[in-house]
């Protein structure tokens, strides 16, 4: 994108004080212009759900820009002054290059905080999790966070974070820390067993997105996994597999005759495709629930035994946001159950 001087008169009369409402939405359209890639580009990852957010893309970039635009009593743009003052940058003399940058680290700043927030209203569960991981993030010293790509994530600080290589897959993590969590954990024993996880990794970064880390979390108290041993007889131990193997077969149904109307009845996929989402689903669950034998499959490679020619690439594009949100559904709906019991 090019900062234009119309750009650079836009963003001097803001700062001044001395604009008109036809400059306001001159800003306001410059703010949505640097958010939108960042948004479309987390959309596209898999990394912002709108499912669960229940906002639309432009919905999610003016919400997350609206404190930009608040005011004070005297009509200043308040966190937009603060922030170019904090920076040291005058946009009147400064390059554009320069100016251009700064208004993209405020606006990216300023969309990273307000996903958080979203998700925490669109899931309080989620958001209890949030709260919880940030304030024992302030108490340990195993990872520091800091924003990278508009985004906060968990670095290990005793080794090298190799933020060089590529970043781990949300799926292999989440099949790595499944392996090993138990839902007695508390949240500063999940982090100890992260930060593990992280250091003994050899091919990705050592580092996770905070959101992410904290719905793995979040799974592992929802779908009540305990890998650990009890000192339950084999026969109670067998008949319990089988009560949560008929509860996983139910929800898996459920979700299944739920969301059909969503993805096949609106066109968005095929019924083929559908088909082979709710076959890996419950793949997933019964897996995760301990009633099949743990292999070590991810997501993708879940799906990919449905959908032989499926590529990575494909799947992060098209199948993943669907497959994970069916998973999460799933997964609270057993959570739900389980409590009954």
């Amino acid at each position: 994108m090019k900062f234009t001087p119309q750009y650079r008169q836009t963003l001097c009369v803001i700062l001044d004080g001395g604009y008109t409402p036809l400059d306001v939405r001159e800003f306001v359209q410059l703010c949505y212009l640097l958010a939108l890639p960042l948004v479309r580009s987390r959309i596209a990852r898999g990394k912002l759900n709108l499912e669960i957010l229940g906002l639309s893309e432009g919905d999610i970039v003016y919400d997350c820009l609206a404190d930009l635009f608040r005011r004070d009593a005297t009509g200043q743009f308040v966190h937009v002054k603060s922030f170019f003052e904090n920076q040291n940058v005058d946009p009147r003399i400064a390059h554009e290059d320069e100016v251009l940058l700064t208004i993209r680290r405020l606006v990216f700043g300023r969309v990273h905080h307000s996903i958080v927030r979203l998700y925490s209203e669109g899931d309080p569960a989620l958001g209890k999790v949030l709260r919880n991981l940030s304030i024992e993030l302030d108490r340990s010293d195993r990872f520091e966070h800091r924003a990278r790509f508009g985004e906060t994530y968990l670095i290990v600080r005793d080794a090298d974070p190799c933020l060089h290589r590529p970043p781990i897959p949300s799926d292999r993590l989440r099949q790595k820390f499944s392996q090993i969590v138990s839902v007695r954990d508390s949240v500063p024993e999940m982090l100890r067993k992260l930060h593990k996880i992280l250091l003994a990794e050899d091919t990705y970064q050592r580092a996770a997105p905070l959101v992410a880390v904290a719905l793995i979390f979040k799974e592992a108290y929802a779908i009540g996994v305990d890998v650990q041993q009890d000192e339950r007889s084999p026969a109670e131990q067998e008949l319990e597999q089988e009560d949560l193997g008929r509860v996983v077969e139910s929800v898996c149904r459920k979700v299944a005759d739920d969301a059909r109307p969503t993805y096949v009845g609106r066109g968005k996929r095929t019924q083929e495709e559908y088909g082979s989402y709710i076959a890996a689903l419950r793949e997933i669950l019964l897996s995760e629930a301990g009633v099949m034998e743990k292999n070590g499959a991810s997501y993708f490679e879940l799906l990919k035994i449905q959908m032989p020619g499926l590529t990575r690439p494909a799947y992060m594009r098209r199948h993943k946001p669907i497959l994970e949100y069916l998973a999460r559904r799933a997964k609270r709906q057993i959570a739900a159950e389980l409590k009954k019991n």
